[in-house]
């Protein structure tokens, strides 16, 4: 049976934390305009039942580095169906429990390591699927290309996107408008795989 997330930063999310509802925050939220990404983790984030779909956690990456990563895929992809990031001011108070902090730095190095590039290729990257699924599975096998994630979460997200249609969830449509302009390329960070994407690909579709 397919699992549909898994490592540290979904444990993160279903542990009851140590935390209490935060008073007197001003409910005023900034919301990032398209072209503009922040990385968001698993923790006090609230997803719209629109942006459902976003909601997959990579499995072939760290704990630490999983909601990172499909932060930085989901508002890419949020952008084609007109969706967009807002950041609140916080309402809940964590108390930290005891860590390694050079284990938790020593996971987190691809966030250091690639953040930039991949954020570059994700504002580079077109598009050829003309569906929200389609498009989930094509960037998901584009990250594969770039080493960003493994084998492993492209069928994954066929699985998530074979779940989503088999329940009836409505997929928002993307929206109608001219491409987006190419940015400009940035080095060094991810490198593309090549000879792979037939197998990457292999039951690509079936959800879209």
């Amino acid at each position: 049976k397919h699992r549909r997330g898994c490592g540290g930063g979904a444990a993160r999310a279903a542990r009851p934390s140590a935390a209490r509802a935060g008073g007197g925050a001003s409910s005023r939220a900034i919301t990032l305009r398209e072209g503009s990404m922040m990385p968001y983790n698993a923790q006090a984030t609230l997803h719209a039942q629109r942006a459902l779909w976003s909601l997959l956690l990579p499995c072939s990456v760290h704990g630490r580095v999983t909601d990172i990563w499909r932060a930085y895929f989901a508002q890419r992809l949020l952008w084609d169906v007109g969706l967009r990031l807002a950041f609140s001011p916080p309402w809940v108070v964590q108390f930290r429990n005891a860590h390694n902090y050079l284990a938790d730095f020593n996971s987190e190095v691809p966030l250091y390591q690639q953040a930039g590039a991949l954020v570059g290729a994700l504002l580079r990257w077109q598009p050829a699927a003309r569906t929200l699924p389609g498009r989930f599975e094509e960037l998901y096998v584009h990250m594969y290309e770039l080493g960003i994630v493994g084998l492993s979460d492209v069928r994954l997200a066929q699985a998530w996107l074979a779940d989503l249609d088999r329940i009836g969830y409505p997929f928002p449509p993307i929206l109608d408008r001219p491409p987006r302009a190419v940015k400009p390329a940035r080095s060094g960070g991810v490198r593309e795989r090549h000879g792979e994407r037939r197998a990457a690909t292999s039951g690509a579709g079936q959800a879209t």
